[in-house]
């Protein structure tokens, strides 16, 4: 872990995040904030979602530079971490973390982490997350992983309709189609690098104390319902 200057603002990874650093027991996105938005369909997201996998993607594959994503801030109250900015990629890093695991076979000896990222915007999308970390392993048939996801025995016909998860299955079709033709040893590699000591993708992480995280200010933050910028 690379330590900034402040005991408050640390340079970290997502494995960390969920290993519990700086006494957080839990990520929860909390209910304010809006669904997961980097799986989207539309033609501008379709875009913005493989230009940042791409990159995601070629940090994890090169042997010496690394990927920053900026900062994710927000607060912590009794352990839990909600982020006030941060959501979209701490989601997407979830994802491709777990896939990873998944692939390798490293998701059961890792639920205890895994299962500390929690999505509280419906029930749906909380009881989703636990059951692909609780039950990832026993999926369905078909020819993708969402496929092989929405065919198995937990998954519920009705989640179908909730956004956040709809999002999520496409993310984790995107991120097979661009991990799909490498080796089992080549992912076990690459799953080492992602939670080694020295991480291909950081991010800064800051604790923001006593600023009064309001239902409104989380609304004016997240500026519900507009698209995702390229950034």
């Amino acid at each position: 872990m690379i330590m900034s200057t402040s005991s408050n603002n640390i340079e970290i990874n997502f494995w960390q995040l969920i290993s519990n650093i700086q006494n957080i027991s839990k990520v929860e996105i909390p209910i304010i904030q809006r669904d997961y938005a980097q799986g989207r369909k539309d033609e501008k997201t379709n875009k913005i979602r493989g230009l940042f996998l791409d990159s995601l993607i070629k940090a994890i594959e090169s042997e010496d530079s690394k990927l920053e994503l900026d900062f994710v801030y927000g607060d912590i109250k009794n352990g839990v971490f909600q982020p006030l900015d941060g959501q979209q990629r701490l989601t997407t890093l979830y994802l491709l973390y777990w896939y990873y695991a998944y692939k390798t076979g490293n998701l059961s000896v890792n639920k205890d982490k895994f299962k500390k990222f929690s999505y509280e915007t419906r029930i749906s999308s909380r009881e989703f997350c636990n059951e692909l970390v609780e039950k990832g392993e026993n999926l369905g048939e078909g020819k993708t992983i969402a496929e092989k996801i929405t065919d198995a025995s937990w998954f519920f016909l009705s989640w179908k309709k909730d956004p956040t998860i709809k999002a999520m299955l496409v993310m984790l079709d995107a991120i097979e189609s661009k991990l799909n033709d490498k080796s089992p040893d080549k992912l076990k590699e690459e799953w080492d690098k992602l939670i080694s000591d020295n991480p291909p993708i950081t991010f800064h992480f800051k604790q923001l104390n006593d600023i009064g995280l309001t239902d409104d200010l989380y609304i004016k933050m997240n500026a519900r319902g507009k698209q995702l910028t390229d950034f």
